[in-house]
């Protein structure tokens, strides 16, 4: 994986390899005025979500708000949260080959840094 990788998880969603970590970007619809929310994502908070994707019951939130993951190994509901402004929300679930993708991809991510000083 080269830097400022592009994993697509499913359509709207998406995660970009940064030097920190990751971005995680949803397009709340396919219409011209659809919200993009952009979650940060550092090699800790990836490496913390990692965990809890393992767990039967995975409830996840990041520190700012801005990005809640719940539910269990069949599926899981994304929770997207604007932090400055006007509150702004936008769900989607991931199952099957999704939530495979999403899976793979935190986990990638998360040990990309260990991968990268050796």
């Amino acid at each position: 994986m080269s830097m400022n990788a592009t994993i697509t998880i499913a359509p709207r969603l998406w995660f970009e390899e940064t030097l920190l970590g990751a971005t995680l970007n949803y397009r709340s619809s396919d219409d011209a005025d659809a919200v993009l929310f952009r979650v940060g994502m550092s090699f800790k908070s990836l490496h913390d979500c990692h965990q809890n994707l393992s767990k039967p019951a995975c409830l996840w939130t990041i520190r700012d708000g801005s990005l809640s993951v719940y539910g269990d190994f069949e599926e899981l509901t994304l929770t997207f949260c604007s932090v400055e402004g006007t509150l702004i929300q936008a769900r989607v679930s991931l199952y099957g080959e999704e939530l495979k993708a999403f899976k793979y991809a935190v986990n990638a991510l998360a040990f990309r840094k260990e991968v990268a000083l050796n």
